[in-house]
C-alpha cells in the first residue's frame, strides 16, 4: 500500500468511525416509538413535492450557474450534460468523502476542456453556492436573533465571517485588480520551478477568463444561486409541513442553511451523524423533540439518497456504454 493510499484509508476509516459514533449519540436521545410514529405520519404528497423542489434548487440551479460561465471558461458543456454531472456527483457525494466526489466532478468537467478550467469552475460554483448560503443565513439569523433564539445569537457572527471569507475567494474571479493582488501573494510559489508552480499559474490564467463575463451575466449567476437557495429552503419547509413540525419559513431557512454548512466539514461520510446531531440541537430551540428532529433529518437524507440513486443509474449507464465502446474498438483492431 502506498503512502497516499494509506493516508486515504486512515482518513476514510476515521470519518466512518465519526459517523457511527455521532449516529449512536443521536440514537441515544431518540424514543423509538415516537420516531416510528413521526415517520408513519409523513404526508407522502408533501414528500414528493419536497423532492421536486430539491431537484430544482440543488441540481438544476447549480447546473445553470455552471452553464452561465462556460463561454468565458472555455468548457464545452451543455446544460443537459451539466445536469447529468450534478446528479452523478450527488451519488459520489453520498458514497465517498467530499474530496473524492469533488475530484470526480472535476473529472467530468474536464471532458469539456482543460483540467485547470475545470478546477476554476469547480471552485467558482462551490464558492457562489456557499456564499449564498452564508449570506442568506446571516440575514435571516439577524432577524431571528431578535426573537431571543440563543443559537441564532451565537451563530450570527460566524455566518458573517463565512460570508466575508467566501466573498474574498470570489473576488479574483469577479474583480481584475484583486486577481493581480492574489497573484502577487502567490508569487513565492510561482517562482519555484516545478509542477505546483505550473499548476497554480494555469489555474490563475483560467480564473482570469472569468473577468470576461459581462456584469449582467454575473448578476444572473448570483440571481440563479439565490433562486436555487429559495427552492432548497422551500423543499425543507414543505417536508417540515408534511411532518407537522409547525416551523416558520424563516426558522427552516436558517436551520437548514447552518446544518448544510456544518455538514460540509469533512469529519464524517456525507455529513452522516453530524447533520443529524446539528438538527437535533437547533430544532430544540423551537421545542421539537430529539425523536422528531432525528426523523426529519433522516427523511431529508432519504431525499438526497433518491437523487444519488438517479446519479448512480446515470453513472452505471455511462460505464456500460464506455465498456461496450472499448470492446467494439478492440474488436475492430483485431479484425483489421
Amino acid at each position: 500500500m502506498t503512502m497516499k493510499a494509506e493516508a486515504w484509508y486512515r482518513r476514510t476509516s476515521f470519518r466512518i468511525a465519526a459517523s457511527v459514533v455521532l449516529l449512536l449519540l443521536c440514537l441515544s436521545l431518540v424514543n423509538p416509538g415516537e420516531f416510528a410514529q413521526v415517520l408513519i405520519n409523513i404526508n407522502l404528497w408533501y414528500l414528493l413535492v419536497a423532492l421536486l423542489l430539491n431537484i430544482i434548487g440543488t441540481v438544476l440551479a447549480r447546473a445553470w450557474i455552471a452553464h452561465l460561465t462556460t463561454h468565458a471558461s472555455g468548457l464545452t458543456l451543455g446544460f443537459a450534460e451539466l445536469v447529468r454531472i450534478n446528479l452523478i456527483a450527488r451519488f459520489y457525494t453520498i458514497a465517498l468523502p467530499r474530496g473524492a466526489s469533488a475530484a470526480i466532478r472535476w473529472h467530468h468537467y474536464r471532458k469539456g476542456g482543460s483540467g485547470h478550467a475545470a478546477a476554476a469552475l469547480l471552485i467558482f460554483e462551490n464558492m457562489v453556492s456557499i456564499f449564498t448560503l452564508f449570506l442568506s443565513a446571516a440575514v435571516i439569523l439577524g432577524l431571528e436573533s431578535r426573537e431571543a433564539v440563543t443559537s441564532a445569537q451565537i451563530l450570527l457572527p460566524v455566518t458573517w465571517l463565512g460570508t466575508l471569507a467566501t466573498a474574498l475567494i470570489l473576488l479574483p474571479f469577479m474583480y481584475q485588480p484583486s486577481a493581480k493582488i492574489f497573484r502577487k501573494l502567490l508569487q513565492p510559489l510561482l517562482l519555484r520551478p516545478g509542477r505546483l508552480a505550473d499548476a497554480i499559474s494555469k489555474l490563475l490564467t483560467a480564473i482570469k477568463s472569468y473577468h470576461d463575463i459581462p456584469i449582467r451575466r454575473v448578476g444572473s449567476i448570483f440571481f440563479v444561486s439565490l433562486f436555487g437557495y429559495v427552492f432548497f429552503i422551500l423543499s425543507a419547509w414543505v417536508l417540515a409541513e408534511g411532518m407537522a413540525l409547525g416551523l416558520s419559513l424563516a426558522a427552516i431557512a436558517w436551520i437548514r442553511s447552518i446544518t448544510l454548512l456544518i455538514a460540509l466539514v469533512p469529519i464524517t461520510i456525507a455529513g452522516l451523524g453530524l447533520r443529524e446531531g446539528v438538527l437535533i440541537a437547533l430544532l430544540s430551540n423551537y421545542g421539537i423533540s430529539a425523536s422528531t428532529a432525528f426523523a426529519y433529518a433522516i427523511t431529508s437524507f432519504a431525499i438526497q439518497l433518491v437523487l444519488g440513486l438517479f446519479g448512480a443509474i446515470l453513472e452505471t449507464h455511462r460505464l456500460l456504454v464506455n465498456k461496450e465502446d472499448t470492446r467494439a474498438n478492440e474488436s475492430d483492431k483485431e479484425t483489421s
